[in-house]
């Protein structure tokens, strides 16, 4: 889903909106950085650590690490409210938890504890029943990360509740796929985020193999009716009413998908039987990113294969991130200069303000024109997807394979 309630608020609170695309970064900087290139690992090293000097223009920028800092300390100052509990900002507090995974500072991870802290008096029972919709499943993603970085019963019991809803009340297609909303039996690709990180990561946390077989089934299931056998790209919707499906490769859906594939095969034996269908998946579709990429930028066109859509930060981001995890943990092998390239494309995404910007709002499904038409802004979902990509680019620079 493209982390959000689409159908009732496009544009959630705290979201700041542009009607205009944003600016792509400058074309010399590919060729800049062309010239690195070399055969074998020295190459690919040198590649690297010359990435650790973005640029945007002939301007240079910080080092990823220090752009979390950055990025990081402007979600602390324009949210000093607790979060809703939904999609988007279910993301931002994952790339907080990472920031803090990085950094070392306390308050990051207090961010997300705070959030902890909020919802377990408010309670969530209300948001997990009204409309059964899994926009509210996704923040448990991240509790479960920062318990497991620093325990908290009060985000262990939230995600337990969200578990034990997936699991028992969710209700489902007639081949099992999730629904998006309680009783209407589609198929959106956002669900996939919503639900596989959640439950392959309290599998592995709670050793419930169930969980994990849960987290694999689905996304199986979801590729059955949404995967282009093709390319490996994902469509955004399926409806079992009509059997029909929508007909272009939304960016972000794409990037939910990456993304979920990358959380459930952290938590598989990289040589199990069960983990090939998945490692084949995520193969197919990075094979089809990587094509796609825009060569000036570096970045992805918000439908993947029509260069006439704007280039959009939240996918993009996602891509990054689950292509370069997927390089550092030996289960893709993607050429270095298209991570760095895309590293220094999502480098000049971020404002003065340490904002991200040209990140597309809330996008229900549709046609080419109309995800076109979505106006691009500051919104917590790109916020996260970046600081999830900047992390784990910094991760890399640190100590490149």
């Amino acid at each position: 889903m493209n982390r959000m309630n689409t159908a009732h608020n496009p544009f959630p609170r705290g979201a700041r909106t542009f009607l205009s695309a944003p600016t792509p970064a400058n074309p010399a900087v590919r060729t800049r950085m062309s010239a690195l290139r070399s055969p074998g690992l020295i190459g690919a090293n040198l590649l690297l650590a010359a990435s650790l000097i973005a640029y945007a223009g002939d301007k240079p920028v910080a080092p990823p690490a220090e752009m979390v800092r950055t990025v990081a300390d402007s979600v602390l100052r324009d949210n000093p409210k607790p979060l809703d509990f939904n999609w988007g900002e279910g993301v931002l507090l994952s790339g907080m938890v990472e920031a803090h995974r990085l950094t070392k500072d306390p308050r990051y991870l207090d961010f997300v504890r705070r959030f902890a802290e909020h919802w377990s008096g408010r309670g969530i029972g209300p948001l997990l029943s009204a409309k059964g919709y899994c926009g509210h499943w996704g923040p448990a993603f991240a509790l479960l990360e920062s318990h497991s970085l620093k325990p908290d019963p009060r985000a262990l019991a939230l995600s337990d509740e969200i578990v034990d809803f997936i699991m028992h009340r969710a209700t489902r297609t007639s081949d099992g796929g999730l629904d998006h909303f309680t009783g209407k039996p589609e198929l959106w690709v956002d669900t996939l985020d919503m639900s596989c990180p959640v439950l392959t990561t309290k599998g592995r946390l709670s050793s419930n193999p169930e969980l994990q077989a849960e987290a694999r089934r689905q996304l199986e299931t979801f590729a059955r009716h949404l995967q282009d056998p093709a390319t490996g790209l994902f469509y955004h919707h399926w409806s079992e009413a009509t059997g029909k499906r929508t007909t272009n490769f939304w960016a972000r859906g794409n990037g939910w998908v990456a993304m979920s594939l990358l959380e459930t095969l952290k938590n598989e034996p990289a040589d199990g039987a069960s983990a090939k269908p998945l490692r084949q998946m995520i193969e197919k579709q990075a094979t089809s990113l990587l094509k796609l990429q825009d060569p000036a930028t570096g970045l992805w066109h918000t439908v993947i294969d029509a260069p006439e859509t704007y280039l959009e930060t939240s996918a993009s981001a996602m891509f990054l991130y689950a292509l370069n995890e997927g390089c550092r943990r030996h289960l893709l092998a993607v050429p270095p200069d298209n991570l760095a390239a895309a590293w220094r494309g999502l480098a000049g995404q971020v404002n003065t303000n340490g904002q991200v910007v040209g990140v597309s709002g809330g996008t229900g499904p549709s046609s080419k024109a109309n995800y076109a038409r979505v106006p691009v802004g500051t919104y917590t979902w790109g916020t996260g997807a970046f600081l999830l990509a900047a992390c784990s680019w910094a991760d890399r620079a640190k100590s490149p394979d």
